[in-house]
């Protein structure tokens, strides 16, 4: 069973950055940009806690809908099912708004067995879906995963402008839905 616990300046920052170190460079913040946006109370950095530290999530939290800005875990601890434990702890805590993230984009040339495949299915089997809405930041393409039936686009805009203090800024494309 895990639990989260908030990260401060003072706690395991060294596990953060070992952590942290798992993203792409172009996917990365440094410690520093997220506790100072957590000091502003724009998002929440957890630390995600069994026996000892495993991963962090940080999110960004508004009225309707939460934003799992980063879920990542230590190599030792991931595929042990602590991922989709964390997705259902937000889930019960916050019952009553969307939960949204992004992936990065996986089209028909993308490998069935890459990571961004893995990735995509994981937060598939665990009850999100594909938004018809992607984003752009640094040179990445990523398709918005949400909860919910439709995303909670003005929420999620307002979530993206909060967070544009720290830099985070990407392009939001709503995607052309072809009839049948």
């Amino acid at each position: 069973m895990i639990h989260l616990q908030t990260l401060t300046s003072a706690e395991d920052l060294a596990f953060f950055e070992k952590v942290n170190l798992l993203f792409p460079e172009e996917e990365r913040f440094e410690i520093k940009e997220f506790l100072d946006a957590q000091d502003k109370g724009l998002l929440n950095i957890y630390k995600i806690v069994a026996d000892c530290p495993i991963g962090f999530s940080v999110i960004s939290v508004d009225e309707e809908a939460v934003f799992i800005f980063y879920l990542a875990f230590d190599k030792e601890f991931q595929s042990q099912g602590y991922g989709s434990e964390v997705l259902n702890t937000y889930k019960e805590l916050f019952k009553d708004k969307q939960l949204i993230l992004e992936v990065e984009k996986v089209d028909n040339k993308t490998p069935f067995e890459s990571l961004r495949m893995r990735r995509r299915r994981f937060y598939l089997k665990n009850h999100f879906h594909l938004s018809h809405y992607e984003t752009h930041f640094k040179g990445v393409d990523f398709q918005v995963m949400c909860t919910g039936k439709d995303l909670k686009v003005q929420s999620f805009k307002s979530i993206l402008s909060a967070l544009s203090q720290m830099g985070y800024i990407p392009a939001l494309t709503q995607l052309k839905v072809q009839k049948k």
